[in-house]
């Protein structure tokens, strides 16, 4: 089922973006996207009708990927009821505000470079009643934060080169009092980036919440990468911008999230492909201690078949 921001977010996104014409706001959206598919990244500075832009078409999309992920480490962890927030490179708070909607409001600091955001993200913020503030800055001004319950960067490793983006993962992680959560495109790149980051907070003793089951070395070939989809829903203005006619959208994604403690054994294995559904049976390609391997479940096997035919990519299928 596709994933929306809530009522009064979505409100508060629909009067920040009018106003704008809507030829300045294709030319932005078509700026961004471009940017995005080359690896180049957005600038430092957006003009007004990109950032415009991006509530209309880059923030339902990544918040629909944050709220997936939080959904997936929710079944999986509890997180502190009302512990800080750290959005890093948070832009207008996609992923931090994807987390209160998930749960009940907390307190969010916004990291971002960008300072025109600074208005834009707190008034999207006060429209779900969530407490916040923003601090201008990046991932090299990481030093200079206190540390909070859980850390949050999204979309950010994979525009720094390696190097840089993995002292920047052990910087998150030491500030990280509960749970780290990395999200990245579901690309070759962006899987690279979590998988660097994966290997580098296990070495320093972090425990994997998801989306792996176990803590062995990543089975994933160097031709494929591990990633999962999520089904957006198109606003009016979502489509004129984008000159699309769909209401929804499917948007790729990798993540990682590590926590402080362990999470007690994981009774299962992640589905990392999408399920291939036979007449009477279904094909599950499960990444399960330190393996891939594909399980056939028929009809036959009752329980089991009922379960399975009812999970779909990113799922986890429990012994």
């Amino acid at each position: 089922m596709p994933i929306r921001p809530p009522q009064a977010l979505a409100a508060a996104l629909a009067r920040e973006t009018a106003g704008h014409e809507r030829t300045a706001l294709q030319m932005a959206a078509q700026d961004l996207s471009q940017r995005y598919r080359s690896g180049a990244g957005i600038p430092s500075t957006l003009s007004p009708s990109a950032r415009a832009a991006y509530l209309a078409v880059r923030f339902p999309s990544t918040f629909a990927i944050a709220a997936s992920v939080w959904h997936r480490i929710i079944v999986r962890l509890d997180l502190p009821a009302g512990g800080s927030v750290l959005d890093a490179g948070a832009g207008p708070g996609t992923a931090s505000l994807a987390l209160c909607a998930a749960g009940s409001p907390r307190p969010i600091t916004l990291l971002e470079r960008d300072t025109g955001w600074r208005d834009v993200s707190l008034r999207l913020a006060h429209s779900m009643e969530v407490p916040a503030r923003f601090v201008a800055g990046d991932l090299g001004t990481l030093a200079d934060q206190p540390p909070h319950a859980t850390v949050v960067a999204s979309h950010v490793l994979n525009e720094m080169p390696r190097e840089i983006g993995l002292a920047s993962v052990i910087k998150l992680w030491r500030l990280a009092e509960h749970v780290l959560v990395l999200i990245e495109p579901g690309t070759p790149s962006g899987f690279a980036a979590i998988r660097a980051a994966r290997d580098a907070i296990v070495a320093q003793g972090g425990h994997i919440v998801a989306p792996c089951t176990h803590a062995l070395a990543c089975p994933i070939k160097k031709e494929d990468w591990c990633h999962f989809d999520v089904q957006v829903e198109r606003t009016a203005l979502h489509r004129a911008v984008k000159s699309g006619t769909l209401s929804h959208e499917s948007n790729k994604f990798s993540y990682l999230a590590v926590t402080r403690r362990p999470v007690g054994p994981h009774a299962g294995g992640r589905i990392v492909r999408r399920p291939i559904h036979g007449s009477g049976h279904v094909h599950l390609d499960i990444c399960q201690e330190g393996r891939i391997e594909r399980k056939t479940i028929s009809r036959r096997e009752g329980a089991n078949y009922r379960q399975a035919r009812d999970l779909v990519w990113g799922d986890v299928l429990e012994d």
